[in-house]
């Protein structure tokens, strides 16, 4: 595959992977012995979360003159949903929501 097409395919994978890391990391937290609540696994998850978004804009800036405009839209959509739903969610749970 060709790097046009590449960076932009890659980028949006990246949002969709950081997208369901978002909306599953809360459930991660229970992943302790018995299904006990631990921080370590709702850590994880966030950090997977920031990590794949981080990933997916140094992707699309990279490519900046992209052939892909619904692709790159639909990407941006995506982290900014994730960047903003995981930041609500770690804010919640520190406030003890």
């Amino acid at each position: 595959m060709r790097r046009d097409g590449f960076l932009p395919v890659s980028s949006f994978l990246l949002a969709i992977i950081g997208f369901v890391f978002s909306m599953m990391f809360q459930s991660m937290a229970y992943w302790g012995p018995g299904g006990e609540f631990t921080w370590t696994g709702f850590w994880i998850g966030a950090f997977f979360s920031y990590l794949c978004c981080l990933l997916a804009i140094i992707f699309m800036l990279i490519n900046k003159k992209s052939n892909h405009p619904i692709l790159v839209t639909i990407s941006i959509l995506l982290i900014i949903g994730t960047l903003l739903w995981t930041t609500f969610i770690i804010i919640a749970w520190q406030s003890g929501m």
